[in-house]
C-alpha cells in the first residue's frame, strides 16, 4: 500500500514538474525572455583606451532586429521635461530611443516579475506571460516587469515597476510595443 501511494505521489510530482518546464519553455515565454535579454544587453559596451565606443552599434542593431519597419512604440520619456509617454512611429525613431538607453543608462536589470499563490511550496514564483492570438494575424504578449538601471552620467540608481505589451506580426517582428513604467524611484543606500 505504501509503495502504491509513493508511486502515485512520484507520478503526480513529475507531472507537475513537466508542466512547469513546459510553461517556462513556451514560445511566448521565450519571446519575453529574448526582449528582456536584448534590452538588458544595451549597456554591455565599453570605451576603448583611446576613448572610442566599442560595441554599442552591435547591441543597438541586435535590439532593432526584433522590430518591424512600421513599428509603433509607446515608451517612457527620457527628457525630464516630458510629461507622459512618447509615441514613436517607425523603426528609425525606435532606434533613436534604443540608442538613448544604450548611451545614457548602465547596469540595466529589467526582470519579469514573478508571482506565487497559495501554499504551493514554489517560493521562486512563476514568470507569467499573458498571450493572445491577434485577429489580423500574429500574437500578442504582456508581462509585468521590474526595471532597475543607473544613469551613465552620475551613476544614480533608479527602479520602477512596469508592464510590457508587445504585438508581433505574422513574420515574428514587433509591430507594436508599449512599455509602461510606474513611478520611478531613486534607490539610495540606507
Amino acid at each position: 500500500m505504501h509503495r502504491l501511494v509513493f508511486s502515485i505521489l512520484t507520478v503526480v510530482l513529475c507531472a507537475i514538474e513537466l508542466h512547469a518546464q513546459a510553461a517556462a519553455d513556451s514560445p511566448e515565454q521565450k519571446l519575453a525572455d529574448e526582449w528582456i535579454k536584448r534590452l538588458n544587453a544595451l549597456d554591455d559596451w565599453y570605451l576603448s583606451v583611446d576613448g572610442n565606443e566599442q560595441g554599442v552599434d552591435q547591441l543597438v542593431n541586435s535590439m532593432m532586429e526584433l522590430y518591424a519597419p512600421d513599428v509603433l512604440a509607446e515608451v517612457p520619456p527620457h527628457d525630464k521635461e516630458q510629461i507622459g509617454p512618447v509615441m514613436l512611429r517607425g523603426k528609425e525613431n525606435v532606434r533613436k530611443w534604443v540608442e538613448s538607453i544604450a548611451r545614457s543608462q548602465v547596469r540595466l536589470n529589467y526582470i519579469v516579475k514573478r508571482q506565487t499563490e497559495g501554499p504551493t511550496g514554489d517560493y521562486e514564483g512563476w514568470r507569467l506571460v499573458y498571450t493572445a492570438k491577434l485577429p489580423w494575424g500574429g500574437n500578442a504578449i504582456a508581462f509585468q516587469i521590474i526595471g532597475v538601471w543607473s544613469s551613465r552620467e552620475d551613476r544614480r540608481r533608479y527602479m520602477a515597476p512596469g508592464a510590457v505589451f508587445i504585438q508581433y506580426d505574422p513574420d515574428g517582428k514587433i509591430r507594436r510595443l508599449r512599455l509602461l513604467l510606474g513611478e520611478i524611484d531613486q534607490v539610495v543606500p540606507l
